[in-house]
């Protein structure tokens, strides 16, 4: 009886990883995978359903040229607004539209783009995962990408990689009675920044 117990949930699970291009895991010694598993599914399913927010924070280039600057981000459905201060003496940077077509501004113009992070390398000389970055600050994988999460106890991401990006999630808050990250870092091979949230708003 044990053993086909063990059995049944065990098919379950890989049923539920064939049905899902994302990969969560447990942390080591963070508990039962299937806790982690149970409740990162009702989790994920509670932020998915956040179409608008707005936030404050600060974003830090890590590294041996580094640098820093204040952010703001407000989503409205697929649309946004961003802007980055001061980052590398740029001044300010604002990034809006929706995935597939988005404008940069800067002191020096303004630009139309379908690959926001290849202008903002050839222009600013560093560059963001702009369209993750709507996800990732919700604590959630980008849809339809890959990703391998670790997860905690409450089903929250620990870390993930996904679309060659390292995520490292190392506090979170409440925000309206869900865990929104606080603060987290991101990386690739080439590049990292650590990102602060200081203020969440009109989560909805």
């Amino acid at each position: 009886m044990l053993r086909a117990a063990v059995l049944a949930g065990a098919a379950s699970l890989l049923l539920a990883g064939c049905l899902s291009s994302v990969k969560p895991e447990s942390e080591p010694g963070a508990g039962n995978s299937e806790q982690a598993q149970t409740h990162w599914e009702a989790r994920r399913g509670a932020l998915q359903q956040v179409r608008s927010f707005s936030l404050q924070g600060r974003l830090a280039q890590t590294g041996l040229v580094s640098f820093g600057g204040d952010l703001s981000w407000t989503q409205s459905g697929d649309s946004f607004q961003a802007r980055f201060y001061g980052p590398l003496g740029v001044g300010a940077v604002a990034i809006s539209g929706s995935p597939g077509e988005m404008q940069i501004q800067n002191k020096n113009g303004t630009y139309q783009t379908r690959d926001p992070e290849a202008l903002m390398q050839e222009q600013f000389g560093w560059s963001l995962p702009v369209e993750g970055l709507r996800y990732w600050v919700l604590g959630l994988p980008t849809p339809g990408s890959d990703a391998a999460m670790k997860l905690d106890d409450a089903g929250r991401i620990l870390s993930m990689q996904q679309s060659g990006w390292e995520l490292v999630y190392s506090e979170y808050q409440d925000v309206a009675g869900l865990d929104l990250p606080k603060k987290f870092a991101i990386s690739d091979p080439q590049r990292g920044f650590r990102v602060f949230i200081d203020a969440w708003v009109n989560v909805q």
